[in-house]
């Protein structure tokens, strides 16, 4: 029964971000639309900010094992994209509130693991130096993150799939270029 009204919890607050930001929602608004008490709410939560924090760690772990088996960098930030365009308005209430920062951290989060497992499986192929695979994982991560960044900045607008969609295509091979003439110098 505590997993069902944590559960219940979790998702009345996502349906209340849909309609509204982060800062007009309450705690009395989440209880009232589980229609359970406010004891009940603290039971599970300290406060509204640990409850989204919950919300984007149950979140960024369903994007990371959905990416598990990803064969490409875009199939990985593939889903992603998916999981915040599904969840937009959601997403840029969180984005656009006082969270930000824990929403930023889970978001550097799935931007390491879908780089590192596209990196680790071109290594696969070919060698290359463990520093210089570090380097690329970082740049790519940061890369990837800033990119997310700009398209939430955006408020979402831009068609952020085909342009990864594009840069992905145009950067095919580079990877393991890279890692060859890591070897080389």
């Amino acid at each position: 029964m505590s997993s069902f009204t944590r559960k219940a919890i979790m998702e009345s607050c996502i349906r209340l971000l849909e309609d509204r930001p982060v800062d007009k929602i309450t705690v009395k608004d989440i209880v009232e639309d589980c229609q359970i008490n406010r004891n009940t709410f603290y039971y599970h939560f300290d406060d509204l900010p640990s409850l989204i924090t919950e919300i984007l760690e149950e979140d960024t772990e369903k994007i990371i094992h959905e990416s598990i088996d990803a064969n490409s960098l875009w199939e990985c930030l593939e889903n992603a994209i998916n999981f915040a365009l599904k969840r937009r308005r959601s997403a840029l209430h969180i984005f656009h509130s006082s969270n930000r920062i824990v929403f930023e951290q889970h978001l550097f989060l799935i931007c390491q693991h879908v780089v590192s497992q596209y990196v680790e499986k071109v290594c696969s192929e070919v060698p290359v130096k463990e520093d210089d695979k570090r380097i690329i994982i970082q740049a790519y991560k940061c890369e990837c993150f800033g990119q997310i960044m700009n398209w939430m900045n955006g408020d979402m607008k831009e068609d952020i799939a085909k342009d990864m969609i594009r840069l992905c295509k145009l950067r095919e091979g580079a990877t393991k270029t890279m890692f060859l003439r890591s070897m080389e110098i």
